[in-house]
């Protein structure tokens, strides 16, 4: 099958799915006015192995069969392939203006975790299973999401201590032919609209916790699936001034699994509860550095924000602001810098045969990214002043009786009319000020892993026994 379209990206995604949002069930996912921002969203993904600027870097050749598949579907068996991965990302999200499509990078990098511990575990079954399901998923162009994060209960009780034992997905009974799991899985970005979901476990298990050590993958529509989500913003943005495409996001979901049936072919670990923390911590090796490589265009784009805004007030020149331009400059650049420091460095994982980013300095840009982002949006806000959530709205504009006041009063500096000021500032509010820009400051903390576990990477990737060894030459210790 050649690569899917934009538009047959959309049909297949009218296929029976069980989706709720603010209530309501949806009937076409495509077309509700919230969920729309995340289709269309993730629509570029489709859009760009037939733009020929891109195609270099969207498509490759399947080393199995010579047909063009999605370089997303790569098995990165050489260093190379870690380079690669990172233009395919950034490109992804500059593309799709400034946001990523989001359904094949999360649904690849669990693809390729599940490759390398089933590698590592000598297990010659799943190996073969997750390579017949990236071929498919492959050949067929198909969208993926990824479904890791439990809804987990009380935290301080493991999986078999919780009040309800479905606080984390499990396996409730053994078919001739497959396997049967319920429970629920939070956080789920982009569910409501790819084609299949992957589901691995979250954390570390004991031996009477095997039945919650269980990864597989089904397709969204699957009999049992319930999906409840979460909107960030309408499709149909009517308050803010329009620009020359729609705002690009994405929509999570509470994604239920109700006796939902798995073929046993889709099934890529049952029951090894040993592996379990060791299979999640092989997908976040390579979805960290997914995380911090999508990130570099949006920080791209909101510091060019700040310092326009500075522009339209007039104050770009005043000492407290430029302090604000050079610690936004030096935290856009630092964030760079780390994610191709990473990439200078690759590993072999787990002696696996693929390549993921350097996992310490991968690691150690996540952190940086997601400690400082709070501080990065607190300069943009006051380099803005209040007129971020005071302006006139759109609506505003449009009234004839309403514009000539607006167009007298809320005029800036230099070449800044009103219209051109009020239309910066409703983008700058829509980032950084809306319903949005708070989803986007939480997200920026808690996906991909939270301060407490990239945190817990460095102490166990840091070379700490070689600075150890140092000091005591250095000092003169035998111990």
């Amino acid at each position: 099958m050649a690569l899917r379209t934009a538009d047959e990206y959309r049909e297949g995604l009218r296929d029976g799915r069980k989706v709720y949002i603010l209530g309501k069930e949806v009937s076409d996912v495509t077309e509700d006015p919230y969920i729309k921002v995340g289709v269309e969203t993730a629509a570029f993904d489709f859009l760009m192995g037939h733009d020929p600027e891109l195609r270099d870097m969207a498509v490759m050749k399947d080393p199995e069969t010579d047909e063009e598949i999605s370089t997303y579907f790569e098995l990165p068996y050489t260093p190379d392939c870690v380079g690669r991965r990172h233009e395919l990302v950034k490109g992804s999200s500059n593309y799709a203006d400034g946001a990523l499509p989001f359904v094949k990078d999360v649904g690849t990098d669990i693809m390729n975790g599940l490759t390398a511990v089933a590698r590592i575990m000598g297990n010659k079954t799943y190996e073969e299973r997750v390579h017949a399901y990236r071929r498919h998923c492959a050949q067929k162009d198909l969208s993926m999401c990824g479904a890791v994060t439990d809804v987990k209960g009380d935290r301080s009780k493991s999986p078999s201590e919780q009040g309800s034992p479905d606080y984390y997905l499990r396996v409730v009974d053994r078919t001739d032919d497959g396997i049967v799991v319920s429970g629920a899985k939070a956080h789920i970005t982009a569910s409501a609209y790819t084609d299949e979901i992957l589901v691995i476990p979250t954390r570390n298990l004991s031996e009477e916790e095997a039945d919650y050590a269980v990864a597989f993958a089904i397709p969204m529509n699957t009999p049992g699936i319930t999906q409840i989500c979460r909107p960030s913003f309408r499709y149909e943005d009517r308050h803010h001034f329009p620009t020359p495409n729609p705002k690009r996001g994405h929509v999570e979901a509470l994604v239920i699994f109700d006796n939902v049936h798995v073929p046993m072919e889709r099934v890529f670990m049952l029951g090894e509860w040993q592996f379990s923390q060791y299979l999640a911590y092989a997908f976040a090796a390579f979805h960290r550095f997914t995380a911090v490589t999508y990130k570099i265009p949006i920080l791209e784009y909101m510091t060019g924000l700040g310092m326009l805004a500075a522009e339209a007030n007039g104050i770009e020149k005043a000492s407290n602001i430029r302090e604000s331009f050079i610690s936004m400059i030096q935290y856009t650049e630092t964030t760079k810098a780390l994610a191709k420091a990473a990439i200078m460095d690759p590993e072999d994982f787990g002696g696996s045969g693929l390549y993921v980013a350097n996992r310490l300095t991968a690691n150690m840009a996540k952190l940086y990214f997601a400690s400082n982002f709070h501080e990065f949006i607190r300069n943009i806000q006051d380099i803005c002043g209040g007129i971020l959530v005071t302006q006139p709205t759109y609506q505003d504009w449009q009234q004839e009786e309403l514009r000539p006041y607006l167009e007298k009063y809320m005029g800036g500096a230099g070449a800044y009319d009103a219209e051109a000021r009020l239309k910066l500032m409703s983008m700058l509010h829509h980032t950084v000020a809306s319903d949005f820009g708070g989803w986007h400051e939480v997200c920026t903390v808690h996906a991909e892993g939270s301060f407490a576990a990239q945190k817990m990477m460095l102490a166990i990737e840091a070379p700490t026994e070689m600075y150890k060894n140092r000091a005591k030459e250095i000092v003169g210790l035998d111990t």
